[in-house]
C-alpha cells in the first residue's frame, strides 16, 4: 500500500492567501510567532550564521540582499546588525508588513533599508524597486506560499539575480510527503502551540488548538511541500549547488549558491 500523498495535488495548489496577513496578524507578528514557529530564534540565528559565513568567505564587504516575504524587517533587522555595511531591499505580498517593516527599520538604518510590495506568486513580481543583482537572496518561512506553476520559475529568477558567489538562504516550511509522517509533524506542531498557550494563558483544550491551527493553515492556504521537492526544483532551476542545511519537523534551511 502507497502511504505517500496523492500526487495529483503536486500541480494544482495556487499559492497562498495574499490577504492573509493583515491587521491583528501584523500587528500581533511576534506574539503569534511565539505561539505557532517553534525555534523561531534559532531559525534566524542559524540564517544570520550563514550569511555570515559566505560574507566572510567571499570577502563580501558591502553586501547587497534581498529579503522574499520580509514581513515586518525581522530577518532584516538581523542581518542590517551583523553586517554594518549591508543595503537589505525588503519585499512582501503584504502592504501591512512592508508599512511595518519601513516604520521598524527606517528610523533606525535610514537608506539601508527599503521595503516594497510585490506579489512572488506574479510573474511581474520584480518591479524596478528591486530589480538587481543581489550578493545574498533570503526568505524566512514564507515560500511556502509559492504556488506550484511558479515554484520553478521564481527559483531561477532568484538565480538569475545573484552576482557571481551569490547565496540564496531560505528558511521553508515544508511537511513529509509520507502521510503518517505529515501527520505526526502536524501533531508536533500542534503540541508546541498548545504547550505555549497553556505557558501565557492556563489549561487549554488540545484538539480545540489542533483544529485552530488546521483552520489557520487553511485560511492562509499553504502549499504544503516536501523538503525533497523544494531542493528538486531548486536544482531543476539551475541551482547546481543546493542543500538542506537545517531541519525541524515543518521547516527546513536551504542554502543553494551561484
Amino acid at each position: 500500500m502507497d502511504n505517500r500523498q496523492d500526487a495529483s495535488e503536486s500541480t494544482s495548489h495556487p499559492g497562498g492567501n495574499p490577504e492573509f496577513w493583515r491587521d491583528e496578524l501584523v500587528r500581533a507578528y511576534d506574539h503569534h510567532q511565539s505561539l505557532v514557529s517553534e525555534k523561531k530564534e534559532e531559525v534566524l540565528n542559524n540564517m544570520t550564521r550563514i550569511f555570515r559565513f559566505f560574507c566572510n568567505q567571499h570577502s563580501t564587504a558591502d553586501p547587497k540582499v534581498l529579503d522574499v516575504g520580509c514581513g515586518p524587517g525581522t530577518l532584516s533587522t538581523r542581518i542590517l546588525d551583523q553586517a554594518p555595511d549591508a543595503v537589505v531591499v525588503g519585499v512582501d505580498v503584504s502592504d501591512q508588513m512592508i508599512a511595518a517593516s519601513n516604520r521598524n527599520l527606517v528610523p533606525k538604518y535610514g537608506r539601508r533599508f527599503s521595503g516594497h510590495v510585490s506579489d512572488f506568486n506574479s510573474d511581474d513580481f520584480w518591479i524596478p524597486e528591486i530589480d538587481r543583482k543581489y550578493d545574498f537572496v533570503v526568505s524566512s518561512i514564507a515560500l511556502h506560499y509559492l504556488s506550484d506553476q511558479r515554484r520553478i520559475p521564481f527559483f531561477k529568477e532568484v538565480l538569475d539575480h545573484l552576482k557571481a558567489n551569490g547565496s540564496f538562504i531560505a528558511c521553508i516550511a515544508n511537511r513529509s510527503d509520507v502521510r503518517e509522517i505529515a501527520e505526526m509533524e502536524a501533531f508536533f506542531r500542534a503540541e508546541f502551540t498548545h504547550q505555549q498557550l497553556e505557558k501565557q494563558r492556563g489549561p487549554q483544550d488540545f484538539g480545540r488548538v489542533v483544529t485552530k491551527c488546521a483552520e489557520e493553515d487553511a485560511r492562509a492556504n499553504i502549499n504544503w511541500r516536501s523538503q525533497q521537492e523544494y531542493l528538486a526544483s531548486m536544482r531543476s532551476a539551475g541551482f547546481a549547488k543546493a542543500d538542506i542545511v537545517w531541519r525541524l519537523w515543518l521547516k527546513s534551511i536551504f542554502v543553494a549558491t551561484r
